[in-house]
């Protein structure tokens, strides 16, 4: 008896580890195959207004390498993924085009610098900080 529960038990192991695998593979995929936009920024919708152009975007290469625009500036920087979906961004820099009321671009960059995890489902990208949704990105429609 003892054989077969920890035959069991090896077998649901190994089940495991083998959908994580697969499940952090499918989530590389559809982070790098779209252009991201901002539906939830700190709980709240984006209000348009507080972005000087557009609302802002994301896009994640597989070269680990991640741009976009906050708002008003262009910004480009590096991230990297943990296997237990952490999450981090590193070297971020931004244009510095003038922006006359750029209260929702800080905002946005300030969540994006402080994301220490990442959730990504078919068509939606979850960043999130100590457990809570910081930013939340849909495709972008062109």
């Amino acid at each position: 008896m003892k054989k077969i529960a920890l035959s069991a038990l090896v077998f649901f192991a190994l089940v495991c580890v083998v959908s994580c695998k697969c499940t952090q593979k499918a989530s590389e995929a559809v982070l790098t195959n779209n252009s991201w936009e901002l539906s939830m920024l700190n709980g709240k919708a984006p209000n348009a207004a507080d972005f000087q152009r557009i609302l802002p975007t994301v896009t994640f290469a597989a070269d680990n390498t991640i741009s976009g625009n906050g708002g008003c500036n262009g910004y480009r920087g590096t991230y990297t993924i943990g296997d237990d979906g952490s999450f981090k961004t590193d070297k971020v820099v931004a244009t510095k085009m003038y922006c006359e009321d750029a209260k929702g671009e800080n905002e946005f960059f300030k969540a994006l610098g402080k994301a220490d995890k990442i959730k990504t489902e078919k068509n939606r990208i979850a960043l999130l900080y100590e457990d809570k949704e910081v930013m939340v990105f849909v495709p972008k429609t062109e």
